[in-house]
């Protein structure tokens, strides 16, 4: 019965994980390499969303850290540095032996962005706005040096060296900054809860607009906007978290249909998405023994939740798409397929330690 027991909970993805895997399946089965519903005039109607989504994860990423922490900051960001690393390294030195390589965009910039996507591991209940009190325990600061990362990956996409890269990228984020403030002082003016909604709701659509009219990362933009709002009171912070948790859910279900609609199902995407999934499992893991050695005092979370790829991979990737062109959409594929896969090595996992 146990032996039973185990078997079926290894084929099931638990909770809103399971609901996201299905949405992004759907996004492939409806898009322009499915049955075509979504075709490409209809998801150039709907990609405008995409940057404010974004935003919106970034301000959660900023403003739902949980209190009671199961490993440092430095400790999580290690982790996920080692994992970005052996991803992106190895796909940068199998270069030569991949002969379909000429189908990719540069491919040193696609192994660094999916290098970037395989390094979070943040749960996909926590993206979507539940709360650090009902969540179970993991390590979320994995999400915000990626997070960085590619918001300087895209900016040199658009400045000739890092030194102006990293000035531009600065730049983006005062203009996020600024808007916090404007949102902030909407907030503390407003007498009535309709006021506050649509003053939060206009911080986010700048946000994610600033974002995509300079073709930049929405990620970013919104973890600076949530990192300064977490320095309010706690009334307002109270305001902003319940305002974005209310469209968090609808945002997360339109991106990961997007992202599956958007992905471009070659075969040579589907070998790297192989490729991409034990990489990054080998990562999490070796970063996971790393970070035991340096940070003894930390606790590093269970395999289940080290190697549950979460949303922010996926959103990463779309918002290259996005910045960058549908050249990208083949990169997008490896992180989508990667995703599903990994999702399913993370309840293969769950199951050996319940066994």
């Amino acid at each position: 019965m146990t032996l039973a027991r185990t078997a079926i909970k290894a084929t099931v993805v638990p909770g809103l994980e399971r609901v996201a895997l299905l949405l992004l399946l759907c996004g492939a089965a409806l898009g322009p390499h499915g049955l075509a519903i979504l075709t490409p005039s209809t998801l150039s109607l709907l990609d405008p969303a995409v940057p404010v989504g974004l935003a919106v994860f970034g301000i959660i990423a900023a403003m739902r850290v949980p209190a009671t922490r199961r490993s440092t900051p430095i400790a999580a960001a290690l982790q996920a540095a080692v994992t970005g690393l052996v991803v992106a390294g190895a796909l940068i030195v199998a270069r030569p032996a991949l002969s379909f390589l000429d189908l990719f965009p540069p491919w040193d910039l696609a192994a660094v962005v999916i290098g970037i996507a395989a390094a979070t591991s943040a749960p996909l209940a926590w993206v979507a706005g539940e709360s650090s009190e009902t969540a179970r325990p993991f390590s979320a600061d994995d999400a915000f040096l990626p997070i960085v990362a590619g918001g300087v990956v895209l900016a040199l996409q658009r400045e000739a060296n890092l030194t102006t890269a990293l000035q531009f990228a600065a730049q983006v984020a005062g203009i996020a900054a600024v808007i916090a403030a404007c949102g902030w002082l909407m907030l503390v003016r407003a007498s009535t809860l309709e006021e506050r909604r649509v003053g939060i709701v206009a911080c986010v659509l700048l946000l994610g607009g600033a974002a995509d009219y300079l073709s930049m990362s929405a990620l970013l933009c919104g973890v600076v906007a949530g990192t300064c709002w977490r320095l309010t009171d706690a009334a307002v912070r109270e305001h902003i978290r319940r305002d974005v948790t209310y469209v968090a859910d609808s945002l997360l279900a339109l991106l990961l249909v997007l992202a599956g609609a958007h992905a471009d199902y070659s075969p040579a995407a589907l070998t790297l998405a192989i490729a991409y999934t034990v990489l990054r499992a080998s990562g999490k893991l070796a970063g996971a023994w790393m970070t035991r050695r340096l940070f003894p005092a930390s606790t590093p979370p269970p395999a289940r939740l080290l190697l549950a790829p979460g949303a922010f991979g996926v959103a990463f990737a779309l918002n290259v798409v996005r910045a960058l062109g549908d050249a990208f959409a083949v990169v997008l594929t490896v992180v989508v397929v990667g995703t599903i896969a990994s999702s399913v090595v993370a309840a293969v996992a769950d199951a050996g330690e319940d066994a």
